[in-house]
C-alpha cells in the first residue's frame, strides 16, 4: 500500500502526526499493522472524561478504516 495513493494530504499530515514521516512508496502490511497499532494507541491515550477520545477516534475513523480495508 502506498499511502500517497489511498490518502488525502490532510489524513497524510494526521497519520504523520502520530507515527512521523510517511515516504511515497509501497508499504507492508506488517508496516501498515504497526501505523494501525500507533494510531490506536494514540487514541487509547487520550483522556476520556473530557471527551478527547472520542474526538479522536471520530477524527482517525476513515483512516483506520481505510488501513483495515487494505489489511
Amino acid at each position: 500500500m502506498n499511502p500517497y495513493e489511498v490518502f488525502d494530504t490532510e489524513e497524510i499530515r494526521k497519520i504523520e502526526n502520530i507515527v512521523g514521516t510517511i515516504e511515497n512508496r509501497e508499504y507492508t502490511r506488517e508496516e501498515c499493522n504497526k501505523f494501525v497499532h500507533s494510531i490506536s494507541e494514540d487514541i487509547m491515550s487520550k483522556s476520556y472524561k473530557n471527551g478527547d477520545m472520542d474526538k479522536t477516534r471520530q477524527e482517525f475513523s476513515g483512516i483506520l478504516s481505510k488501513f483495515e480495508n487494505w489489511i
